[in-house]
């Protein structure tokens, strides 16, 4: 008999009962201590008087605790309370998989939420079997979904009550698979054989074909029928319930492989090809984006000549002149049969310089400019002398050094 609201159970208080099944209740119960409100699972008596399959539990039941997954109902305490033994875990304020399906989505759910199902639980079981824990008894009612805020939802992988070991052998008993799982349980698992994660690939696409469709992928009320057809018969294509879902079917095939070895390494790996053949590419194959070359400009572009830069400023207390082409010429009249043709000549000595009797020589002709640029070059200066002709004298230079 179910429990009742407000009645106290282990120290919880039950608020509200949230759901059944084969293997007991879950309950909304109010924490004993802590201001909060946990998800209370209760097995039957009939379980719990089991004793190896306590012992199984509390093992399990802590294995599961160490468990740490934005996609994992995470577990907080277990225990025995009145011949019923019990766990509690995150509440997760939603609905699980199979609820949906029955309440919304009775023709299968759109292929994106698919996809995203997929994804969210694939990691999780991904997580658990890098720690070599096996979920064993993934199917749509052990999703929890909570409503969409916007575009965004948690979606949480919940009930690892009859997870093992992957070391541990595995068998097919009454305690560890119930009815509602053999819809979606791996043969190897059906068989009795060593198991790995594969085998929880193979539940988790059986889920994404009842989540694609609305049916299980064998769906039979004999559960030997369900149990052959997964030993024996093929995995059903999604078009032939809808054609819309083609591009599905060769991962679909994939990961419902009758041997485990031909399936995907990994959840992720699955997760992976869906998402890909919903936008039609395939994990092998990826074809570069073609390089579009830009667009001729629809207006003539305009290129700003080149501003010449303004002659530097001579700086004023060293003014630099262009070098002459030609050395100076000092002109001076001279006298006699000189037949130089740079003879310079000086037109007039100073006066009081033309009598005989006159003052010392001048210091230099008159007229001679030192260059203004280049390198001035050496001269040595030498003395007149007087040169008489008749009643008149001139003084006349020596000749420059060339």
């Amino acid at each position: 008999m179910p429990l009742a609201s407000g009645q106290e159970f282990a120290g919880f208080t039950i608020v509200r009962l949230v759901g059944t099944g084969g293997m007991g209740e879950v309950y909304l119960a109010s924490h004993p201590r802590l201001p909060r409100e946990d998800a209370l699972k209760v097995l039957p008596i009939s379980v719990s008087s089991d004793n190896e399959f306590r012992q199984r539990f509390i093992r399990e039941a802590d294995m599961a605790a160490t468990l740490w997954h934005p996609h994992i109902v995470g577990v907080h305490d277990r225990g025995e309370f009145e011949g019923r033994l019990w766990i509690s875990m995150d509440y997760v304020d939603g609905h699980d998989a199979a609820k949906l399906l029955h309440d919304q989505y009775p023709k299968g759910m759109p292929a994106e939420d698919v996809i995203e199902v997929v994804t969210a639980v694939g990691d999780a079981l991904d997580y658990a079997h890098q720690r070599k824990l096996l979920h064993r008894d993934v199917k749509p009612a052990n999703i929890l979904l909570t409503s969409k805020q916007g575009s965004k939802r948690r979606i949480m992988l919940t009930d690892f009550g009859i997870a093992r070991r992957a070391d541990e052998v595995n068998g097919l008993t009454s305690t560890n698979i119930t009815v509602g799982s053999m819809s979606y349980t791996a043969p190897e698992q059906l068989m009795g054989q060593p198991l790995d994660g594969r085998a929880d690939q193979y539940s988790l696409a059986a889920t994404a074909y009842r989540l694609f469709t609305g049916t299980p992928p064998f769906a039979h009320s004999n559960p030997a029928v369900v149990i052959s057809h997964h030993l024996n018969s093929p995995p059903p294509k999604l078009a032939d319930t809808k054609p819309e879902l083609a591009v599905f079917d060769s991962v679909m095939a994939k990961a419902l492989a009758k041997d485990a070895k031909d399936r995907y390494a990994t959840c992720h790996d699955f997760a992976v090809a869906l998402a890909e053949a919903a936008v039609g590419t395939t994990p092998e194959v990826r074809t570069p984006k073609p390089v579009q070359e830009p667009a001729p400009p629809t207006t003539p572009l305009i290129i700003p000549k080149p501003v010449n830069p303004p002659p530097t400023p001579l700086s004023p207390s060293n003014p630099r002149q262009p070098a002459p082409s030609e050395p100076p010429v000092f002109t001076s009249s001279w006298a006699g049969n000189e037949t130089s043709s740079r003879k310079p000549v000086v037109s007039n000595p100073p006066v009081g310089m033309q009598n005989l009797g006159g003052p010392s020589a001048p210091p230099g002709p008159v007229g001679r400019r030192r260059p203004t640029s280049g390198r001035p070059r050496c001269r040595t200066r030498r003395s007149p002398r007087r040169r008489t002709t008749g009643a008149t004298s001139s003084w006349l230079w020596p000749r420059s050094p060339a």
